[in-house]
C-alpha cells in the first residue's frame, strides 16, 4: 500500500481526488462511528472497548489508506449523523487533511480525557502537532524496509548500499514514490531522509543525482502495490516497501527475508483524527483505549504494526524477537518520520522524480 501518496503530488492532483463520491458506510447514528483500516484493529478489541466503556461502536474498515482519505473527503457531503466521528489516517495524509479543513484539532480539554496521550513519547506527540495544536493520536507505526529472496542471493542485505550490488541488476523493485526513493538514496549517502533545498547543496545534489542514476539501472519495476508478488515469482530478488505489507507474507514464505537497513530508515504511522464537525466525547475514549497498555500489547502482537505506547514490556518474547517489528534501538535512533517539504524543496523533488522516471536525469 502506498503510504506516501500525498507527499509529492501537485495541487491539481490533490483537488482531483476530491471529486470521488463514496457511499456512506454507517447505518446507525446512535453509536460511535469509527472508520478504520482493514486488519489494523482486531475485531475482538471492538468488543473489549464496548464492554469497558459501555459505548456502542460501529466500526467500518477500508482496505487501503487512499480509500480512507476519499471517505474523509466525502464526509462534508454527508448528513451530520452519518459522518464518521473518528477516522484512521496515514501520517502522510494529515497535512492535506488540515489544509482542506477536513479535520479539527483536539482541544486541550479533550486531550485531558486521553490520559494515555500524556504518556506517549515526545517523538510521537510532535509527529501530530502543528503550530502547538494536536491534530491526531497515533496508534500504530512501522517502517520502510527491504525484502529479498534469501534462497536466491548469496549475500545478506543489511544496508541501503546493498541495493547497488551487481547481483541485483534489473532484479530490484522500488516504490513508485519520490520521497521514499530519493530518501533512501540520501540515507545511503549518510544524509537525512529529507534534505531541505537540495539544489543549493551542490556537493549533496551532485552525488545524489549520480546515485539515483546508478540505482535506476538496477530497477526492474517501480511499484508501491504489487512488489511482493514480483518477489515471490522471482521476477525480482529484492524490493523496498513497508513492513505492514511485508509482515504476513514473510511469515508465510521462509525464503523471503525482511531487513531494516542499518543506516536507518523512514517511519510511518497511522493516526486517529476527528473529522470537522461536532465532536463526540466517546471518540476520546476510543483513542485512549487504543493506547492503554493491555490494548497496545494486543495491537502489537496481533497485527502487522507496533503500538507507539511505551508500555510494551509484556509483549510476548516471540513477538519481541521479530526483527520486522522490534529492530535495534541503534537503527531506530537513525530513523525518522517523513515530514512535509517546503514549496521550493517540493519542486526540486518533483523535478528529480520526473527526470528519473523519464530517463532524462
Amino acid at each position: 500500500m502506498d503510504r506516501r501518496k500525498f507527499l509529492v503530488l501537485s495541487g491539481a492532483t490533490i483537488a482531483g481526488l476530491g471529486g470521488c463520491q463514496w457511499s456512506n458506510p454507517f447505518d446507525r447514528s446512535d453509536r460511535l462511528r469509527v472508520l478504520g483500516l482493514l486488519g489494523a484493529i482486531p475485531s475482538k478489541l471492538i468488543s473489549q472497548f464496548e464492554s469497558a466503556s459501555q459505548i456502542k461502536t460501529e466500526f467500518k474498515a477500508e482496505s487501503l489508506p487512499a480509500k480512507l482519505w476519499q471517505e474523509l473527503q466525502n464526509s462534508p457531503n454527508l448528513a451530520k449523523e452519518k459522518v464518521p466521528q473518528l477516522v484512521s489516517l496515514g501520517d502522510s495524509w494529515l497535512d492535506p487533511a488540515i489544509a482542506q479543513s477536513l479535520v479539527q484539532p483536539i482541544a486541550p480539554n479533550l486531550l485531558d480525557k486521553i490520559p494515555q496521550w500524556q504518556k506517549l513519547s515526545p517523538f510521537w506527540q510532535q509527529s501530530v502537532t502543528r503550530n502547538n495544536q494536536v491534530w491526531g493520536v497515533p496508534y500504530r507505526w512501522g517502517a520502510t524496509a527491504i525484502a529479498y529472496r534469501s534462497d536466491k542471493l548469496k549475500f545478506d542485505i543489511t544496508q541501503w548500499s546493498d541495493l547497488w550490488r551487481p547481483e541485483l541488476k534489473q532484479k530490484l523493485s522500488l516504490p513508485d514514490d519520490a520521497r521514499e526513493v530519493i530518501g533512501l538514496v540520501l540515507k545511503k549517502m549518510g544524509q537525512s531522509y529529507q534534505v531541505d533545498n537540495l539544489a543549493e547543496r551542490k556537493d549533496i545534489f551532485t552525488a545524489l543525482i549520480q546515485d539515483l542514476k546508478s540505482l535506476s539501472s538496477q530497477v526492474l519495476t517501480y511499484s508501491s502495490d504489487n512488489y511482493l508478488q514480483s518477489l515471490l515469482n522471482t521476477d525480482t530478488l529484492a524490493a523496498v516497501g513497508w513492513t505492514s505489507d511485508m509482515y504476513k507474507t514473510a511469515k508465510q514464505n521462509p525464503n523471503l527475508k525482511v531487513v531494516i537497513p542499518q543506516d536507518g530508515t523512514a517511519l510511518w504511522s497511522d493516526i486517529w483524527v476527528i473529522p470537522k464537525g461536532e465532536v463526540a466525547i466517546a471518540a476520546t475514549a476510543w483513542m485512549n483505549f487504543c493506547l492503554t497498555p493491555e490494548i497496545a500489547i494486543q495491537l502489537t502482537s496481533l497485527t502487522d504494526a507496533v503500538s507507539p505506547s511505551s508500555a510494551l514490556d509484556k509483549v510476548p518474547n516471540s513477538v519481541k524477537a521479530d526483527p520486522i517489528k522490534f529492530f535495534s534501538q541503534d537503527i531506530l535512533a537513525k530513523s525518522e518520520l517523513i515530514l512535509p517539504l517546503s514549496p521550493t524543496t517540493l519542486t526540486q523533488y518533483k523535478d528529480l522524480w520526473t527526470k528519473l522516471r523519464s530517463g532524462t536525469l
